[in-house]
């Protein structure tokens, strides 16, 4: 019987999940904290922003990206480590399998053989959409994180805009009794504007990509999802054997 020892161990490739190696600066909102630091609450602060966007745009930017990414991007290890597993324990099987065809004759033995030949080929059938499950988690946690990062660098020049612009606004409304200190102030106020607007522009269309992506993912993981089900539905069947003496 120690012919039929396992060739692998299938647990041993089961460990806590890990991120890709970009998270290891932590979650995706993470990115937006030095933005975060940057942004004053002063007065006239809150005036550049509201002129110009109506809103913070910071917060608008974190909603965007709400949700726990660095989980998700785990997920991808998670399916990884299943794949390996499965396919562990497919290659245990067919291991077996040989032993057991050259151990073994007969009708129940070919039988058998049979059986455990279609189980070794349900496993590899099911660690193949769990390697396409990989692929697809990390493929979405990547273009997430590398939509955050572009993001924030738009949204570091925006900040710095508005931080010049409050000087601005606020030079020209203190000085606007000098009639020039107020040309000069909203003067140059109106260009940072048109440059945030730009920058702005930039953001949303950074992230409208990559929400199409998502939107494709989507799709393409429900229908590796559905395939995966239908394999662990189908796993092949003992077969019955009628030996010719009714009493065994």
């Amino acid at each position: 019987m120690s012919d039929f020892t396992d060739v692998k161990e299938p647990t041993s490739l089961l460990h806590a999940p890990k991120a890709p190696e970009e998270f290891s600066q932590g979650p995706i909102l993470d990115t937006f904290n030095d933005c975060a630091d940057l942004m004053s609450p002063t007065y006239w602060v809150t005036e550049a922003y509201n002129a110009v966007f109506g809103y913070n745009p910071l917060d608008e930017v974190v909603q965007w990206f709400a949700g726990d990414w660095e989980s998700f991007a785990k997920c991808g290890d998670v399916w990884d480590q299943f794949g390996k597993a499965v396919a562990a324990v497919s290659d245990n099987v067919e291991a077996g399998n040989k032993t057991l065809d050259i151990t073994w004759d007969g009708r129940a033995g070919d039988a058998a053989y049979k059986y455990f030949f279609e189980l070794a080929g349900k496993l590899d059938e099911v660690k193949d959409q769990f390697d396409k499950l990989k692929t697809e988690y990390d493929h979405l946690s990547h273009a997430a994180y590398s939509t955050a990062e572009a993001i924030k660098g738009f949204l570091g020049g925006i900040i710095d805009g508005l931080l010049i612009t409050a000087i601005e606004i606020s030079a020209g409304t203190l000085l606007s009794w000098t009639g020039i200190g107020a040309a000069v102030g909203y003067g140059l106020a109106a260009l940072e504007v048109a440059n945030m607007l730009r920058l702005w522009a930039k953001a949303t269309e950074a992230f409208g990509n990559a929400q199409a992506i998502v939107n494709g993912a989507v799709g393409i993981i429900e229908t590796i999802a559905a395939t995966l089900y239908g394999s662990l539905s189908t796993f092949p069947e003992v077969g019955t054997y009628d030996h010719p003496d009714p009493s065994i």
